[in-house]
């Protein structure tokens, strides 16, 4: 293995099980047959955007071979005030002015000689004017930068985006890659909360992290846990009371849990070994690369944070209680609720769609 290779290779070290778009994107590198636009898709929380962000620092570093490397650029990458690697991550549509901004800025070669890194996280929120208005740049964006999308939907963009990108799929981290993720960030692999966060996580590092660490999150969570055993744990007759009840207690987890997610500090984009910095010394340490016209993570973007995008977390989140448990009775609820998911995505009645899926589960469970 040669020099540069192995160096390259370091920068991803702190990303767990994600084996083949990490080996892609080192040999391409290698072989400076970088294309111009990437797409990044997969579950949220298994790692895209600190691939996007370790590709970053393996073309700008100044040292090489450290996954938490201290060089001034790299600390500029993880603070979110490098020049060269712009970051957005939007809870809102983004909009056609914007993207216009992004391809002027793509035109702009850096001062520094170096490719210039732009990474859309949650391009699913591009609408169809902005991506219009990228489709040049991101066909031909030049030598010296490089477009990153990164989406949980990929079907949600336009398939003239779709084809103007070489595409990577990122997977679920398996329960023993997720103990050595845990191990990585300086947490106990056989300790019970650590199990407890393992088991619920769904194979999200990203999800691990808020479970095990963010109080107000493992709160809400085991609270809904225990709604949904208390509210399907016994046998009864299932009525429109019944289900009432059900949809305003539905709505209250789906408000709690959304406003806990938005008010997590988490630390975006950072692998493993940063994220245990960050643990150690979050005041110091910040909370991520995004840079660049970004929502606030705080109480006032709450009206970004649509109805159908609380259902859609809080099923999610009910989908994964679920199958955590193992029961081969729960194989049937889970797939009620998946129905559910894509029904909300279609911005269909959420109101009668939420009674809907209390009958469907009261009758599965």
């Amino acid at each position: 293995m040669s020099d540069k290779k192995r160096n390259i290779e370091a920068f991803y070290s702190g990303i767990v099980s994600q084996d083949v778009p990490v080996r892609i994107l080192t040999h391409l590198t290698v072989a400076g047959r970088l294309p111009g636009t990437f797409l990044f898709s997969g579950p949220g929380g298994v790692g895209k955007l600190a691939t996007a962000i370790a590709f970053a620092k393996s073309l700008h570093c100044s040292k090489g071979g450290k996954p938490d490397c201290d060089c001034p650029e790299c600390s500029a990458i993880r603070s979110g005030t490098h020049p060269d690697v712009i970051v957005s991550s939007k809870d809102r549509h983004f909009g056609v002015d914007e993207m216009r901004e992004l391809v002027a800025l793509a035109g702009l070669r850096s001062g520094s000689g170096h490719e210039r890194v732009i990474i859309l996280d949650r391009a699913e929120l591009i609408t169809q004017a902005a991506s219009n208005a990228a489709l040049k740049a991101l066909e031909e964006p030049g030598d010296h930068v490089r477009f990153i999308l990164i989406t949980d939907t990929p079907a949600s963009l336009l398939s003239t985006i779709r084809s103007r990108a070489y595409a990577l799929k990122f997977s679920l981290v398996g329960d023993d890659e997720l103990a050595r993720f845990a191990e990585m960030t300086g947490d106990d692999p056989e300790s019970a909360e650590t199990r407890n966060a393992i088991r619920i996580a769904g194979g999200r590092p990203g999800r691990y992290f808020r479970l095990k660490h963010m109080k107000e999150y493992v709160e809400v969570t085991s609270e809904i846990e225990g709604w949904l055993s208390e509210s399907f744990g016994r046998n009864g007759t299932a009525s429109v009371e019944i289900a009432l009840k059900w949809k305003d207690a539905f709505w209250q987890f789906a408000d709690r849990l959304s406003s806990a997610e938005r008010d997590a500090a988490v630390p975006r984009g950072y692998n493993a070994y940063e994220i245990g910095d960050f643990i150690k010394n979050p005041d110091i340490y910040g909370t991520g690369p995004i840079n660049w016209q970004v929502e606030e993570r705080k109480k006032k973007t709450g009206r970004y944070w649509t109805q159908g995008r609380q259902a859609l977390l809080l099923a999610g989140t009910m989908s994964q209680l679920l199958a955590s448990q193992s029961v081969e009775r729960n194989a049937r609820p889970i797939s009620r609720i998946h129905d559910f998911i894509e029904k909300v995505k279609f911005n269909c009645s959420f109101d009668i769609s939420v009674e809907r899926l209390y009958f469907h589960l009261a009758k599965a469970l």
